[in-house]
Order: structure tokens, then C-alpha cells, then sequence
């Protein structure tokens, strides 16, 4: 596990940020087809059931809660971000989200069938196995719990980590200070520390952007590669992305799906 951290400029307040961001934006105007498109898609349609109850842990502003809610299952929210949630309530107040944090969720045990836990869990600095633990305590025996989160992926281990190392060794030398922005997971301790926490995993899967043209790990990291809209790669871009991809989806993956089951 990589712990990235980032200079930001004097003031300025990650967190603040996007809880300022994402309380002016809802999911207003998405179509179902973009969660349908997504690669995990039928992943974690084989483990809903229409009888199930179901929580979306780190819900943000609701995208999969609206649209499993609209596919009919039984779906809740939770997220820390309260100004988000105040938003989404008022878009569309029948839904049923709560403010609350991962490491301490506001649910009685055993209180659901599956959970979901999307771009979670890297921002949990320091509680990751706390967080776990409690997916664990509120989930029923047998109950699904499907995550995603970004990765040590090869590109990065090679490249982009050593660069962030030395960018972090430079700066702070100019007496910088970095702040935390998120974690980089390895695959297979990850993997480990789901099993530690009281589940057996049942799959693992590459995770990227559904567009042949997009790749947000590339874009993200590596400035070179990016082409004029958000997300989307140049040439260059495409050629690596190509490339790693013939050798092996887990070369350049931005992330990783897992999905796995609490042990009765």
C-alpha cells in the first residue's frame, strides 16, 4: 500500500474542496447506461437480489443508490460528507442516505445482504481495517461485499511512484508540506487484509473507464499522455495503453474490483 500525498497550495483544504464540489452537483441527467457500461457492472449484478437490502458505503452524490433504487432493490446511502447528502435529500428526498463515517457505520449488526464500498476505501487514512471491520459487523453472514479501489499497477510502481518519491523528497526539502490524498493498494496484500477481516473473496478483476479512448489512471498520472478533454488519452496515450494491455489489463489497471463474502 502507497501512501500518496500532494502539495497543495498554502490554504487550500482537499476535503473542503470536493465536499464544496460535489454539494453543487447531483446525479441529475445521468442515464442508466453509464453505470450499465461500467466493467464491474455484471459483477455485482449477479449478487443483487430483489429481496435484498443493500448499502452503498461512501455514497458521494448517490449515482449508484438513485440507480439501484431505480432498478428496483432495496438500497441505502451513508456518507461523511454532509452538505453531499443535505444535496442529494433534496433531489430526490424518497431515497434513503445518512451522514456517517466507514470506521464507525450508524447500523445495527448483521443489518445487510451486500454493500458496496466504490472509491472508498483509498481515502481512509489509517482506518482501512477499521472501516473493513465494520463492513464486516453490519453485513449478514453470507452477505456480498463489493469493493473498488485504485492500484500499484505496474506503470506506477516503475514510474510514477519513484517520481512522486523524489517530487516529495525536492519539495519538502524546500520546506513544503505535503498532505494525504489517497492510497495506491497493492493486489494481493489487499487482498489479504479482505480475507483478515472475516471474508473469503471470490473475484478479482482489472477496473477501468468504460471508453475505448479514456483511461483515468494513465490521465491521472502522467501529464504526457493526455489528450484535450477529461480523461481522455492523446496518441501516445493510446499506444501505451494498447500496449499494456496485450501483455496483461493488470500492467496500466487504474484499479480493482473485489468481490467477496462474509464467512458465517
Amino acid at each position: 500500500m502507497y501512501r500518496l500525498k500532494k502539495f497543495y497550495p498554502p490554504g487550500f483544504d482537499p476535503k473542503q474542496h470536493w465536499e464544496d464540489k460535489y454539494s453543487q452537483s447531483h446525479i441529475a441527467g445521468k442515464s442508466s447506461d453509464q453505470f450499465r457500461q461500467q466493467g464491474f457492472w455484471p459483477l455485482l449484478e449477479k449478487q443483487l437480489v430483489p429481496s435484498g437490502s443493500y448499502l452503498d458505503v461512501g455514497c458521494g452524490i448517490g449515482g449508484w443508490v438513485l440507480f439501484l433504487h431505480e432498478e428496483g432493490y432495496l438500497v441505502q446511502g451513508i456518507d461523511s460528507a454532509a452538505r453531499v447528502i443535505r444535496a442529494l435529500t433534496e433531489y430526490s428526498p424518497e431515497l434513503k442516505v445518512k451522514v456517517g463515517e466507514p470506521n464507525r457505520l450508524p447500523y445495527v449488526d448483521n443489518s445487510f445482504d451486500g454493500l458496496l464500498a466504490v472509491g472508498l476505501l483509498e481515502y481512509q487514512d489509517g482506518t482501512v481495517s477499521e472501516a473493513l471491520a465494520e463492513m464486516h459487523r453490519v453485513l449478514r453472514d453470507d452477505g456480498f461485499l463489493f469493493i473498488e479501489v485504485p492500484i500499484v499497477n505496474t506503470l506506477r510502481r516503475l514510474l510514477y511512484i519513484p517520481l512522486k518519491r523524489l517530487q516529495n523528497l525536492l519539495l519538502s526539502a524546500a520546506g513544503k508540506e505535503a498532505t494525504f490524498a489517497n492510497y495506491l493498494f497493492d493486489r494481493r496484500s489487499f487482498v489479504r487484509g479482505v480475507k483478515a477481516a472475516g471474508f473469503d473473496v471470490e473475484a478479482v478483476a482489472p477496473h477501468d473507464l468504460p471508453a475505448a479512448g479514456s483511461h483515468y489512471g494513465l490521465w491521472i498520472d502522467f501529464k504526457f499522455l493526455r489528450g484535450e478533454e477529461p480523461y481522455q488519452l492523446n496518441m501516445v496515450g493510446m499506444i501505451v495503453k494498447t500496449i499494456a494491455n496485450l501483455i496483461s489489463p493488470w500492467i496500466a489497471s487504474t484499479g480493482m474490483v473485489v468481490v467477496a463474502r462474509k464467512r458465517a
